[in-house]
């Protein structure tokens, strides 16, 4: 009976120290929220703004608020990504974001109203590139030649197959990693590459240690692009963006955006921007990758698109004209 009493009697006194330490009200700590940040694959310019941005963003955010960077093989993959939900927030081409809503090209026959605008992030170039040693020198010279179009999934090999098929140009085409791209030619297993954006990393390295030689569209040339693709626009690409690369390259350009879903919260999508455009965001964005310095808002653009802003981001912009 003794036994029972004092078995009874520790069980009280646990109870009530235990009950003590979970005082009623006391404050639970907040659940994280995290979102995913479809990127590209490395060696891609993508890849490094990406990387970037979440760092940026995840240092300035609520402790409650984390991004997480996905490899994927760039704007295709993207933009199929937010529109069927399994993406955040990502980087797209305006023609790809068109074709989301319209259920057209890469998303043919199945529309979506989940992407949402944040902001235009910079125009980009779309180049090809060989090696000096290849005797490569114009567009039509590529006929027939081995060219890796760009990563499996990525706007680069899009972009690479409109503009060779507007040009009536036949080559035998591959996709790889950009990084495995620029090895493969370096390798001497490919003629040429396709690649969106300037500086990516993988030609970086490559004309580093080979000569390369970035490939000159015609002006009759870009005129044929620019007519099927109504996104893109007849651009020049800077001298000495590469190592070896000392004249401007006439090239086409398209609108790269940073575009979210449209269920990211109001509030967590005006704080990426009030992040991103305030001096200090900025400066470290544009250290990171400089075709952050062309992030702005473009209401043309986003107008041609169709596409609305997000609701987050509508606040942010209206707050910048007052």
């Amino acid at each position: 009976m003794k036994k029972v009493i004092v078995c009874f009697v520790l069980i009280g006194i646990t109870s009530a120290l235990f009950a003590g330490g979970q005082k009623e009200g006391a404050p639970q700590p907040p659940k994280i929220q995290r979102f995913s940040f479809s990127a590209s694959n490395p060696g891609g310019t993508w890849y490094t703004m990406a990387g970037g941005l979440v760092q940026l963003l995840n240092d300035k955010m609520p402790p409650e608020i984390r991004f997480d960077i996905v490899a994927s093989g760039g704007s295709v993959e993207n933009t199929r990504r937010l529109a069927m939900g399994e993406a955040d927030i990502t980087l797209t081409y305006s023609s790809h974001l068109w074709e989301a809503k319209n259920g057209k090209g890469i998303l043919e026959g199945r529309p979506s109203d989940n992407p949402r605008i944040l902001c235009e992030l910079y125009r980009s170039s779309h180049y090809f590139v060989t090696l000096k040693d290849k005797n490569i020198r114009t567009m039509k010279d590529l006929e027939g030649k081995k060219v890796v179009i760009g990563s499996p999934g990525s706007g680069s090999s899009d972009n690479s197959r409109r503009s060779l098929t507007a040009l009536g140009i036949k080559v035998v085409e591959s996709e790889l990693a950009f990084a495995d791209a620029a090895r493969a030619l370096q390798d001497g297993k490919v003629d040429a590459l396709g690649m969106s954006g300037h500086p990516a990393s993988g030609i970086v390295e490559l004309a580093a240690s080979k000569d390369i030689y970035v490939i000159p569209f015609s002006d009759e040339e870009l005129n044929r692009i620019v007519q099927v693709t109504p996104f893109f626009e007849k651009g020049v690409m800077p001298a000495n963006v590469y190592k070896g690369q000392d004249k401007p390259v006439p090239c086409f350009y398209f609108s790269v955006y940073l575009a979210a879903a449209k269920t990211m919260p109001d509030a967590v999508a005006e704080k990426v921007l009030q992040i991103m455009f305030s001096p200090e965001g900025k400066e470290y964005i544009v250290k990171v990758h400089p075709q952050f310095k062309g992030i702005r808002d473009n209401p043309e653009g986003v107008q041609q698109i169709g596409i609305p802003y997000h609701p987050g981001a509508e606040k942010y912009w209206k707050s910048k004209t007052k």
